[in-house]
Order: C-alpha cells, then sequence, then structure tokens
C-alpha cells in the first residue's frame, strides 16, 4: 500500500516548501517544520515504501492509503507561454461585455452562498468536451477584453469571481478553458486566472510567471 492525498487537496512546492489546497474546507495551507520534513521524505521515497514511515498526527489527517497512491505535486498541462498583453487593442462588442458583467455578477451572488470548492465543481460540470469544440482564439481574446472592462470597475482583488465568471461565460458559448489556481510563498499570496493551452487568457503573462499552480480544472 501507498499514501495519497485526502480528496479535495492538492499540492505544489515552492520557496522550497510544500503548500496545500484544500478545495472542500476553502483554504490554503502549510506544515509545521516537523510535518514539512517528513513529508518532503514520504514525496522522496519509492511508494510502496512510504507506509513503512510513520505518520503524524497531522499528516495522518492528511494522507490515507490506497494501492496505487502517488505523491506528486500538481503540474498544469500546459505551462504558461504567452498572456492577454498580446492583444491589448481587442474591442469587445458591447453585448460581450454586457454578458460579461452579467456572468460576474452571477458568480459574486453565488459566491455569497457557495465555497469556491462548490462552484469550481458546478462549472466542471458545464465544461464542454474536449471533442465538441476547441477554443477559437479570436472569440477568447474579445471575451477577455470583454472582461477586462468589467474589471475596471471592479476591486482589484476579485481575480476569483472574473476567472470563474470568464470560465461561465465561455463554457456557455461552447469553448473549454481552464481555470488555474496558484500561490506565491513570500509573502503568500494566492491568484488565479483562465487559460487555453499555454496562453493565459484573462490576465499577464509577467504577473502569473509569479505564481506555482496549485490546482486547475
Amino acid at each position: 500500500m501507498a499514501y495519497v492525498l485526502r480528496e479535495g487537496i492538492s499540492f505544489c512546492v515552492a520557496g522550497e516548501r510544500h503548500f496545500f489546497l484544500d478545495l472542500i474546507a476553502d483554504r490554503y495551507f502549510a506544515l509545521g517544520a516537523g510535518d514539512e520534513r517528513l513529508f518532503s521524505r514520504l514525496t522522496a521515497m519509492d511508494p510502496q515504501a512510504r507506509t513503512a514511515l510513520p505518520l503524524s498526527p497531522a499528516l495522518a489527517r492528511l494522507l490515507y492509503e490506497r494501492q496505487d497512491g502517488n505523491l506528486a505535486p500538481f503540474m498544469c498541462d500546459a505551462a504558461p507561454m504567452a498572456g492577454m498583453e498580446d492583444h491589448e487593442h481587442a474591442r469587445p462588442a458591447s453585448i460581450l461585455v454586457l454578458r460579461a458583467a452579467l456572468s460576474f455578477t452571477v458568480i459574486k451572488l453565488m459566491l455569497r452562498q457557495r465555497t469556491p470548492g462548490q462552484i469550481l465543481k458546478q462549472l466542471g460540470r458545464t465544461k464542454p468536451p474536449l471533442e465538441i469544440k476547441h477554443a477559437d482564439g479570436e472569440a477568447l481574446v474579445h471575451l477577455a477584453a470583454a472582461f477586462e472592462r468589467v474589471r475596471a470597475w471592479a476591486r482589484e482583488d476579485q481575480c476569483l469571481p472574473l476567472s470563474l465568471a470568464y470560465a461561465r461565460l465561455a463554457y456557455a458559448m461552447g469553448y473549454r478553458v481552464d481555470i488555474v489556481l496558484g500561490i506565491a510563498p513570500r509573502p503568500f499570496g494566492a491568484h488565479c486566472w483562465v487559460q487555453s493551452g499555454g496562453r493565459v487568457l484573462n490576465d499577464r503573462l509577467a504577473r502569473v510567471l509569479n505564481f506555482t499552480p496549485i490546482y486547475a480544472q
């Protein structure tokens, strides 16, 4: 037997430390020094040898045994290679700006009643299958420009609802995009953006590269 993370938990390595996201509990966290050293040993060991190493109480709440267990940090399917700065002069239609504002408002209302994890789960059920329709580059650029208009009257810390709203509207239009959550270690910070392959759709590449992805869907 080997260890795996409990449902809804993912982790990444940033600044030589492990950081975790618990989508169900809606929190980011890091381990204490002793548990950090123990977890580092676990990730470096052969999976079948891990159960020979006793777990601390904190790690026992974080891990469970499974035959095909694996403890690997989260990795995006594609690393960010370009951002929306390549299309800063796009001019979205007024109706698209209106749809973006409506989607943002809906997500903001949902966040008053549900956790981000619950909303991500709901959005995941509406994500178009890969084989149905590939992302249309021009359409997604104009959609990003529409959300930039919305961002102008939203507060700066609205990356999560803006990204959830972008994905919600993209899915409704039949486009498959990925929602990415990332963290920065010192000082700790979290960020959210939307990607299509290696192209960041609703943020600038220079900003996104400051964050290590910890979850995507």
